[in-house]
């Protein structure tokens, strides 16, 4: 309940129990409406209508129409706040003085609302009309302020509004600021440079890759399958500069990607379709010749062994209530990402500076295998680029005869 509003008629706190107290504030309403609490009018005696009688048939409320072909809703990027607005109008020229005092009173007590409310503003634009915008924190205070607020607001303008109704009503989500694809590659070739993660503003990133709606039409180009080999996993370049690259990664269902790291990069990840898990690992110890092998060239295909991989945390993304995206470099540790549904998933990818070989790993009982693989993309810009075939890693693996016999 809105102490703010009803402040004049709760019981005491300390009284009630969180459940008396709230069945006795659903009986305050049913009881004293607003119109009694504005003016000392005879017709204020009148009994309010019911507290589930909903202000007009015409009202549409919160719904989940702003969704697109992977399922997720635009609105459900944003706060989950809910912003009610109700436009009245004097019925005729002689109710405008009364109107006007009773518009004056129930703004005062609007704008003393607190419990739920995140704003309240009161639009006047000429004398006899008023448009209340009213902004409650979640869908819960949306029904509650249909339900109590909203009829006592009806109630105390019956009689002096055209029809004793709102001329225009409306509520909704609040949008977000999304991004399209072109702004967000716009926003992050402004915000990321340097030459290591240890430069890179992580949690900017983070929060502007976390504003992309995805539309299908704007990535779709970008969406490439291998037709050799249905359960391989595909990258596919979107944009690529000297401070980072951009990929869409395709994954067949029940396929992962071979436990990785990142060298000097940032890697920030985003599920665009479907639903992933990123599994991270504590970075391993490298055996000496490995670790020889990294500080000179690191040529690609350089085989060696290291420690067991320790799983330190499982990130789902894509799932109801999941995280969208996440974030990994090499501090934080190696990790791998697995499509474990029977459906296909489309990941973002950034990597910050461009990862053109990296070090892969695979579990082998009490040791691991080390190697460095060099990056291969199906297409870019869209295009294939005709030097992904029916050998090609996805993980980058350049002798796979080594690999497995190591």
């Amino acid at each position: 309940m809105h102490r703010g509003l009803l402040r004049a008629c709760q019981p005491p706190l300390r009284r009630c129990s969180p459940v008396g107290l709230f069945a006795r504030r659903l009986s305050t309403v049913a009881t004293r409406p607003l119109s009694t609490l504005l003016v000392e009018e005879e017709h204020a005696r009148d009994e309010p209508p019911s507290s589930h009688e909903p202000l007009s048939s015409s009202l549409e409320l919160p719904h989940s129409s702003h969704v697109h072909g992977h399922g997720r809703k635009l609105c459900s990027m944003g706060t989950g706040e809910v912003v009610h607005i109700l436009a009245w109008q004097a019925k005729d020229e002689g109710s405008i003085p009364d109107f006007e005092r009773r518009v004056q009173g129930i703004a005062r007590k609007l704008h003393d609302m607190e419990a739920g409310v995140s704003d309240v503003r009161v639009c006047h634009p000429r004398c006899g009309e008023a448009t209340f915008v009213i902004t409650v924190v979640s869908s819960f205070e949306s029904q509650r302020f249909e339900s109590q607020i909203a009829p006592q607001i009806a109630h105390a303008l019956r009689d002096v509004s055209l029809a004793g109704t709102p001329t225009f009503r409306r509520a909704g989500t609040l949008m977000p600021q999304a991004h399209s694809l072109s702004s967000l590659l716009a926003q992050l070739q402004k915000q990321v440079g340097g030459s290591s993660h240890a430069e890179h503003d992580i949690a900017g990133v983070k929060n502007e890759i976390g504003k992309w709606f995805p539309r299908r039409e704007e990535y779709e180009q970008y969406i490439h399958w291998d037709e050799h080999n249905p359960e391989k996993y595909t990258r596919n370049l979107i944009f690529s500069s000297e401070k980072m690259e951009v990929l869409l990664m395709c994954w067949p269902a029940h396929v992962r990607s071979a436990i990785h790291c990142h060298g000097q990069s940032s890697c920030w990840v985003a599920s665009v379709e479907g639903q992933v898990h990123e599994v991270q690992y504590q970075m391993p110890t490298m055996d000496r010749k490995f670790r020889d092998l990294m500080n000179g060239s690191s040529t690609p295909g350089a085989v060696g062994r290291c420690g067991p991989l320790k799983v330190s945390n499982v990130v789902a993304l894509g799932l109801p209530d999941s995280p969208m995206d996440s974030y990994a470099n090499n501090d934080i540790g190696v990790h791998r990402l697995e499509n474990r549904t029977d459906l296909p998933a489309i990941t973002l990818h950034v990597y910050a500076p461009p990862l053109h070989k990296m070090s892969i790993y695979r579990e082998a009982g009490d040791y691991s295998i080390a190697s460095v693989g060099k990056v291969t993309y199906m297409s870019e810009g869209g295009n294939r680029t005709g030097r992904w075939g029916k050998d090609t890693d996805p993980d980058g693996i350049i002798d796979v005869e080594k690999w497995n016999s190591e």
